[in-house]
């Protein structure tokens, strides 16, 4: 972008949805909402991402479902309501986009302890993104999409805590994954989630009960379905003519999209690391507004749900799961990444190297609480030669706090609740 082009900026209006200016009918736009006091209300052009409508892998084969844990832990969080109607509903949700058939299923070798399986719910959730135009697999008529997305959620039953780790996309994992070597390619390289699963289990000493994986495209359905989602914004970001502006932001689908997706420009020096940590407001943005659903709501997710979630949980356990869920506070909803350290090229790819001594702690104080404690040596990471003499912080955050950052925002700029 040339220095005398400025970047066009994301509609901006009132910070509940009260901007009033309408859209160019000659031009697609974007619409956010601002937070700050004396903003001006109005549509603004963007140039947004390109949207990824390709052809998903298996669509002749198998029933395709949801979006990132940001969607699926949502849909789970869904029961707002009250009264034993709502739990009908509810059940009747879970029943419409569990799985006629489930695909292939997690080994029961790297499941849950049999002793702590009741108390302790490991689930493996993974958002593919199909990109138009490219390929991975054998097959050219194929568009198989890359695990870009990677949470680990270890869901504390028994204590009603969730602990969710960020696994960076490009973490080297060995041959296992192909010629990037990176572990976003290990489900497409190899039987799909499960291998994603045993390697987790394998390198990590982590087990996996259940996994879901979500079609990134739901994302802008969703958040359109609702009318945008409330997020945020810590900094200004800005790549290739888009921008959202710093502040409390209601963001519609294209908006989210690129929210979730920028990696580039200021604020992004660590790329994918910075990126992971952005998106944890969209997560608690998701949070605070699925825990609003109605009825309604509910009947209308379930058409998007079908559609982009894939997974091998039945609708009595997404059920149980997401009745015990609404009964953890954001304050004990923890997330966090793997500390990793730059690594040396490999087959001319750019990757990281996961930090055994530091990932070991990580996962030992938050993750295994119910069980043997696993040291870095015991741990089986590939290892890569590495460029730099410090890993990334694992950045231990809480929704609860996440939530507070952006009340205190919208307060410091006169916005009422």
């Amino acid at each position: 972008m040339s220095n005398n082009q400025q970047p066009r900026r994301l509609n901006t209006g009132g910070a509940r949805g009260t901007g009033s200016g309408s859209g160019s009918p000659a031009r697609r736009t974007v619409h956010t909402s601002s937070a700050r006091s004396g903003s001006q209300g109005g549509s603004r052009t963007v140039h947004h991402a390109p949207a990824h409508n390709a052809p998903r892998r298996g669509d002749s084969k198998k029933k395709k479902h949801g979006c990132g844990f940001y969607i699926f832990v949502a849909l789970l969080v869904a029961l707002v309501l009250v009264g034993g109607a709502v739990a009908g509903i509810y059940y009747w949700f879970m029943s419409s986009i569990a799985p006629e058939d489930p695909a292939q299923s997690i080994s029961e070798e790297i499941r849950t302890a049999e002793e702590y399986r009741g108390d302790v719910v490991n689930i493996l959730v993974c958002g593919i993104d199909y990109e138009e135009g490219r390929t991975y697999s054998n097959d050219a008529s194929s568009n198989d999409g890359m695990t870009d997305m990677i949470l680990y959620v270890n869901f504390d039953v028994k204590n009603k805590k969730v602990n969710m780790l960020q696994i960076p996309r490009d973490t080297f994992v060995g041959e296992i994954a192909g010629t990037t070597g990176k572990i976003n390619a290990v489900a497409l390289r190899n039987d799909g989630i499960p291998s994603l699963a045993q390697l987790i289990s394998d390198q990590l000493k982590l087990p996996v009960d259940y996994y879901a994986t979500i079609d990134m495209q739901s994302l802008k359905e969703i958040v359109d379905l609702f009318g945008g989602i409330e997020v945020y914004v810590p900094h200004d970001i800005s790549y290739k003519g888009s921008l959202i502006e710093e502040g409390v932001r209601t963001l519609d689908g294209d908006a989210a999209e690129f929210f979730v997706r920028c990696r580039y420009g200021e604020g992004y020096a660590n790329s994918d690391i910075d990126r992971l940590n952005m998106q944890r407001n969209f997560y608690a943005a998701l949070f605070r507004r699925f825990r609003t659903l109605t009825v309604g709501d509910l009947i209308k997710m379930v058409p998007v749900a079908v559609k982009y979630l894939t997974t091998d949980m039945s609708a009595g356990t997404m059920a149980s799961v997401g009745l015990s869920l609404l009964q953890v506070d954001s304050a004990d909803m923890m997330i966090c990444q793997m500390p990793v350290y730059n690594g040396q090229p490999y087959n001319k790819q750019s990757v990281v190297v996961a930090d055994p001594v530091g990932t070991a702690d990580l996962l030992n104080t938050y993750f295994r609480t119910y069980g043997e404690q696993v040291p870095a040596e015991q741990l089986e990471l590939a290892e890569w030669g590495t460029t730099s003499s410090t890993p990334t912080d694992p950045n231990v955050q809480y929704m609860g706090q996440l939530d507070a950052d952006a009340e205190a925002e919208k307060e410091a700029n006169g916005v009422d609740n």
